[in-house]
């Protein structure tokens, strides 16, 4: 997942990020996104659940892009 935040908030968003079971790696980035996150799951309905009813919601999370492996 590629994130964009609100400045100053990386820090904090990547230390609740990190509380997630689901995340395996959690980077700061330079570009047009602020956070590189990879996540594993048992389903695309789990990480649907994960994307919409919890990352999406840690305040100063502007934008998230999910991207599939395709292998």
């Amino acid at each position: 997942m590629l994130l964009t935040v609100e400045p100053m908030m990386e820090r904090q968003i990547i230390d609740r990020l990190r509380q997630f079971p689901a995340v395996r790696e959690t980077h700061f980035i330079y570009g047009p996104y602020d956070i590189y996150i990879k996540v594993e799951a048992d389903s695309t309905e789990d990480i649907r659940r994960m994307v919409l009813d919890e990352i999406r919601n840690i305040p100063g999370i502007r934008s998230t892009m999910t991207c599939f492996l395709a292998e």
